[in-house]
């Protein structure tokens, strides 16, 4: 009797000195991983700049601006000089894009790339918290730490992709290592690596991501998130009649 007490202690302190998830749900992750990208519930504002790398061809730089507020995204392309003036807009599951020149306003897919490896839903980001259901899948040891893997199954149809993996650190914080996207037939797609985080006014947002294309590894863009601000938002500007006045 004693030793199966003695026995029970022993697991008990084990359990307890272990790094567990009593306080760390899905939940919890996939909003620390929204919470790197953005502002839960506030409109803010950051900017964009992509590089993108394709074998035996030149770097292509693009820049943008980019203004959230909840499940509302708006793009402006600043550079290069062809493109600027284009917007695109995110509303709910749905996007469009204005070129300039044009008088139609175009419907777009989350999938299609605009900008080198990046998708559209790359660009306006994503809500992860509402747009995925998410569940703890297991644990792995990579460079030296310990990490979450949280697997992510869309639940809307508006999205880039069906499916998201996403190493998540055990460590405080639980900022991400990397995710992996996945089409509905289960295909890997990308692999973005997230590189370096840095503070607005206090807060760690994801600075900068790498992007590789699963098929063709040569091909990848760098993505540097900056100067990212929460900001007063008129809601008229998140609409698709709004497109193209706003420049």
């Amino acid at each position: 009797m004693k030793k199966n007490r003695f026995d029970f202690l022993v697991l008990l302190l084990l359990a307890l000195s272990m790094p567990g998830r009593a306080d760390v749900t899905a939940e919890s992750l996939v909003n620390q991983l929204d919470e790197v990208r953005g502002y839960k519930d506030q409109g803010f504002a950051f900017n964009i700049t992509n590089v993108s790398y394709k074998k035996d061809k030149e770097p292509r730089t693009n820049t943008l601006s980019v203004k959230v507020y909840n499940d509302k995204s708006l793009i402006h392309f600043e550079s290069p000089a062809r493109e600027k003036g284009r917007a695109m807009l995110k509303e709910d599951s749905n996007m469009w894009l204005y070129i300039p020149g044009t008088r139609r306003v175009i419907r777009i897919a989350p999938s299609q790339r605009l900008i080198g490896e990046t998708s559209n839903g790359d660009v306006v980001g994503t809500n992860f918290s509402s747009d995925y259901s998410a569940k703890i899948v297991g644990e792995e040891a990579l460079e030296g730490q310990e990490y979450w893997m949280l697997a992510l199954t869309s639940v809307t149809s508006g999205v880039a992709y069906a499916k998201v993996k996403v190493w998540m650190a055990k460590a405080e914080g639980h900022q991400p290592l990397k995710s992996e996207f996945y089409s509905r037939s289960g295909r890997l797609l990308k692999t973005a690596f997230y590189k370096e985080y840095k503070r607005y006014d206090g807060k760690l947002k994801l600075h900068k991501l790498l992007l590789v294309d699963a098929l063709m590894q040569d091909n990848y863009t760098w993505m540097k998130f900056d100067g990212y601000r929460l900001e007063q938002l008129d809601q008229a500007i998140f609409q698709k009649a709004s497109l193209g006045k706003l420049n």
